[in-house]
């Protein structure tokens, strides 16, 4: 198990949601958090909070989709922290409606915020990492990367690019001899953080709890997790996968509601 004393962790979107849930097991730990988030009141409002209770947290507003911005915010964080132990790829956004019906701009933001910006953060942190061979990088994906999901086909897209990206790095860090820098790809059903708000969790995947999910990622970080699968049927869903031809997948993700589960989708 590992130590995170003094540890640099930071996390993009990490003023609300999951990223700030975990950004406190973290703090509790002694890990040092640093937060980007978009949203400058709710950061400011959690880096109250986190102050409060004693831990030692540094923000910043950053837009993750902008490349220049993460770099720029990059530098500042290694000038003022330190070398960023953890990153957390956390910032994302949902977008749900069937394709053809889907606005042009929020499939170009969807990709560009749920996966190209990890991209950005990745270049800006994993050398430092690489030199010490030593670092994890924790990505956001989602069931939706291993399964198709109607009605998010950017957001399913976006997903599954970040979870071969991350399999990608790990190999590629195994090829440079850097198997101190580790990998672990999150990969829930419906959390219920408000993102999903009126969507219909398929049979046998009820919602997650937040809470729940933020125990997982950190016990998965502590543990070198490769994969976090959550609830149990989504464990099963690789299984699946290699097993049954495509008919067979359809008509099992029509049984269980899959295929609109995401119909009614409100978010926040």
């Amino acid at each position: 198990m590992k130590d995170v004393r003094g540890k640099v962790f930071l996390v993009t979107g990490g003023a609300m949601g999951m990223g700030k849930l975990v950004a406190e097991r973290f703090a509790r730990d002694g890990a040092k958090i640093v937060i980007w988030d978009v949203n400058a009141e709710a950061l400011e409002k959690t880096a109250g909070e986190f102050r409060d209770r004693g831990f030692e947290v540094y923000t910043d507003v950053v837009d993750v989709s902008d490349r220049d911005r993460v770099y720029e915010a990059a530098d500042k964080v290694k000038s003022e922290v330190g070398s960023v132990d953890i990153l957390m790829n956390n910032a994302g956004i949902v977008r749900a409606a069937a394709f053809l019906q889907s606005d042009d701009n929020d499939n170009f933001n969807t990709l560009n915020i749920n996966f190209i910006s990890q991209m950005w953060t990745c270049k800006a942190f994993l050398p430092d990492m690489v030199a010490r061979n030593d670092g994890h990088v924790i990505a956001l994906a989602s069931a939706a990367a291993i399964t198709p999901t109607p009605y998010s086909a950017d957001y399913a897209a976006s997903k599954a690019a970040v979870k071969h990206f991350q399999d990608t790095l790990r190999w590629e860090m195994r090829i440079m001899g850097k198997s101190g820098v580790k990998f672990t790809t999150v990969c829930p059903s419906f959390v219920n953080t408000g993102m999903f708000a009126g969507g219909k969790p398929p049979i046998l995947s009820p919602w997650v709890k937040p809470e729940v999910m933020a125990d997982k990622i950190y016990q998965g970080y502590l543990k070198d997790t490769l994969t976090i699968y959550e609830p149990f049927i989504v464990k099963l869903t690789p299984i699946m996968n290699s097993l049954l031809v495509d008919r067979l997948k359809y008509l099992m993700a029509r049984i269980l509601r899959l295929n609109t589960a995401l119909k009614d989708w409100k978010g926040h």
